[in-house]
């Protein structure tokens, strides 16, 4: 059997029982529902709304201007009712104690304390308005033409400098979402490669098809099941923060999706050659945890540097994690989104990250090769990649 046919059947295989898998469904779930809850915390927490007032009115053109108040006062922020009063007296008296925000009678705007700068903005606005409209009906001026004249289409607002504040939550879950991700698909590459072995399975399966082929469509099924699980939970979250109205969504937000799986993927080819070392050393499901825990203690130090970068996405630390080809792929993504990394800075690290996936997974597979079908004690490394240069 050809290698690639071999990697295809076997990348197959990882597909069809990940998939099926409840670990692979509820790891989902749960990573989707943590960016979700953080998409509508962010919305909720981070928009009041506009302010209800209520606004009392008592004559003709008082009534005209507090209705037209009400469409004013979406653009102040404000959500006003109206309460009409047959008397001036009735409406200074509900203005006094309080029973309505405001009161307009006759020329003036009642009211027991200061206004609201909203509330008096949206006020103002529609007494220019409906007062405008009398004058020029006065003047002749057809009522339809004096509405044209009066409310013109708003100026499109478009905004020249930089959201700091925005790019900076969507740098965060950038951070948090391949976190997450490159552990969740990198331990399953090491859980994978240590169940073949202790069950020995390895052993069938290694009768029919090379261990290199083997230990390449493991990791090609694996992550294409992680890219999958990495689309499906960021879609979520943009959907939960546009819900919520933390973000409008547009084609940046596309823009950064790009960005996170990109850097998913090469994240992921690097750590799942280390955590594909850490399985094949051990034999033993228990040993897994002592023999990976290193690697996942390294990119639980790149996370954790991703929230100084947060605050100084140009300080030294910031540069040198995100040229270090350990830390590139979760720091990096976190100031491209920022837009703090310029076009030579992020050659550099794709440059750098591309090189040691290069030279790591010819040297995992080797050492899988040596060390795949080698039972008892766990492996040092240095006894695994002695083996492994012996079967060059």
């Amino acid at each position: 059997m050809s290698f690639r046919r071999a990697t295809r059947l076997v990348a197959r295989r990882e597909v069809g029982e990940r998939v099926r898998s409840r670990a692979t469904q509820i790891s989902t779930l749960v990573t989707a529902l943590i960016v979700v809850a953080i998409g509508l915390a962010a919305g909720l927490l981070g928009n009041d709304g506009p302010e209800d007032f209520t606004i009392g009115a008592q004559g003709g053109q008082a009534v005209s201007i507090a209705e037209a108040a009400r469409g004013t006062g979406r653009g102040f922020d404000a959500r006003i009712e109206v309460k009409r009063f047959a008397g001036a007296a009735q409406a200074r008296a509900a203005a006094r104690a309080g029973d309505v925000d405001a009161a307009v009678v006759g020329e003036e705007i009642l009211s027991e304390d200061a206004l609201p700068p909203e509330l008096e903005g949206a006020l103002q606005a529609a007494a220019r308005q409906v007062r405008g409209a009398d004058a020029l009906r006065g003047e002749g001026v057809e009522p339809a033409a004096a509405q044209r004249a009066l409310a013109p289409p708003a100026l499109h607002v478009r905004t020249l400098g930089t959201d700091d504040e925005g790019r900076r939550g969507i740098a965060f879950v950038a951070s948090l979402l391949l976190y997450l991700q490159l552990i969740v698909v990198g331990l399953a590459v090491a859980t994978g490669v240590v169940e073949e072995k202790s069950s020995r399975v390895v052993e069938i399966l290694l009768s029919a098809i090379p261990p290199r082929a083997l230990l390449a469509g493991k990791i090609l099924g694996i992550g294409l099941v992680g890219l999958l699980q990495l689309v499906l939970t960021a879609v979520a979250g943009l959907a939960a923060a546009s819900v919520s109205g933390a973000i409008e969504l547009g084609g940046d937000h596309a823009g950064v999706l790009a960005v996170v799986l990109f850097w998913f993927v090469l994240g992921f080819l690097l750590y799942a050659a280390l955590y594909a070392v850490a399985g094949v050393i051990v034999s033993r499901q228990e040993d897994m945890n002592s023999s990976s825990t290193p690697v996942t203690m390294i990119l639980v130090a790149g996370y954790l540097v991703a929230f100084p970068v947060l605050e100084d996405p140009d300080g030294g630390l910031a540069v040198f994690t995100s040229l270090l080809p350990l830390t590139s792929p979760i720091v990096m993504p976190v100031r491209a989104v920022m837009g703090d990394a310029g076009a030579t800075e992020i050659a550099a690290s794709l440059g750098l990250l591309v090189a040691a996936i290069a030279l790591l997974i010819p040297l995992a597979a080797r050492i899988y090769e040596s060390s795949v079908l080698r039972m008892g004690k766990p492996l040092k490394l240095r006894e695994a990649l002695r083996a492994a240069r012996a079967t060059r």
